[in-house]
């Protein structure tokens, strides 16, 4: 994130002095508060609502996946551990999936290694549903992912390409061959028996109901993320003319830049969607002014109320009657 608030600068500073503005008023974070307090605060509440029925759905489908193993759970204890989930992911990148799975074994009593296979199936679906989204995106706006291949990942050597899955396969084919020296270790035992659970947890999604509603439940998880980047570009100046079609553009580089193991996304996220604004005619640095508007109102202020809300009320709720009559007398 400071890498690219350098870089920004810079380019900043570049426009001032082309354009003749003086020094003094050409500082960035003078320009990103200006633009973040220019957004209307309707389109705040709606993104907000937006990311709470995506995540309110992804816990009805995450009751189906448990219930298919056994598990009938409160729906406060569902969609809790996931809003505290993306809390998490916050401070340290991909331990939400962890603390969601904790949490729900603390309050429902599910083992840890069921509801870590459930969560694990959860992220699965949504990888898949991505590469779906991305296939089609690809399709819809092929001139444009044609040039961002020539522009940047054909700059890329056939080495470079092939580094990490070389890495990979060299890695499968030490431990098939050495499976014999590995696999009758009491560590590895203990792994397999816990593996066992966890693969339950996977494998749920062969006993789930009503398939239809799932994958209606999966639908809707992605169209209120979409709606979210569109609310989003809607509500800042620059952005508010581009048509639904690049809007899907962006919803695919900001879903990608979330992938990657930063906290909440932070840096990766704003450098692909100003990669991918850039592409529409977008100024730079109005593209990263978007690009803060979007993290902090959709991912970041959300992750934080909502994850903070969360925490408290699944502990009230969770709390057994006696407990707050005590502590009222006291």
């Amino acid at each position: 994130m400071y890498w690219i608030y350098i870089r920004q600068e810079s380019t900043y500073k570049a426009y001032c002095a082309e354009h003749g503005i003086p020094s003094e008023q050409c500082k960035l974070s003078e320009k990103l508060w200006s633009d973040l307090l220019s957004i209307n605060p309707v389109y705040i509440l709606l993104i907000f609502i937006a990311f709470f029925l995506s995540n309110f759905f992804r816990s009805l489908r995450w009751r189906m996946l448990l219930r298919s193993v056994g598990y009938e759970i409160e729906e406060i204890n569902s969609i809790g551990p996931i809003l505290v989930g993306y809390l998490a992911n916050l401070g340290l990148p991909r331990s939400g999936e962890f603390i969601r799975a904790a949490l729900l074994s603390r309050y429902e009593k599910v083992p840890l290694t069921v509801s870590v296979g459930t969560v694990v199936l959860d992220r699965l679906i949504d990888l898949m549903s991505m590469g779906m989204i991305v296939t089609i995106t690809v399709f819809i706006e092929h001139d444009t992912f044609l040039r961002l291949y020539h522009e940047q990942l054909s700059q890329i050597s056939l080495v470079e390409k092939l580094i990490l899955p070389g890495i990979a396969v060299l890695a499968i084919l030490v431990l098939f061959f050495t499976r014999n020296k590995w696999r009758d270790l009491p560590a590895v035992a203990n792994i397999k028996k816990r593996l066992r659970g966890f693969l339950d947890g996977v494998l749920s999604i062969r006993n789930i109901e009503h398939k239809g509603r799932f994958l209606l439940y999966t639908l809707m998880i992605w169209v209120w993320f979409f709606v979210m980047m569109y609310l989003a570009l809607r509500s800042y100046g620059p952005t508010s003319s581009l048509p639904i079609t690049s809007a899907l553009v962006i919803y695919v580089f900001g879903s990608l830049g979330m992938l990657v193991p930063t906290p909440g996304g932070m840096g990766s996220y704003h450098f692909l969607v100003i990669l991918a604004l850039s592409y529409y005619g977008i100024h730079e640095v109005d593209a990263f002014s978007f690009a803060n508007i979007s993290f902090f109102s959709a991912n970041f202020a959300n992750n934080l109320t909502l994850g903070l809300g969360a925490m408290l009320v699944m502990y009230l709720f969770n709390r057994k009657p006696g407990q707050i009559q005590s502590n009222v007398n006291e």
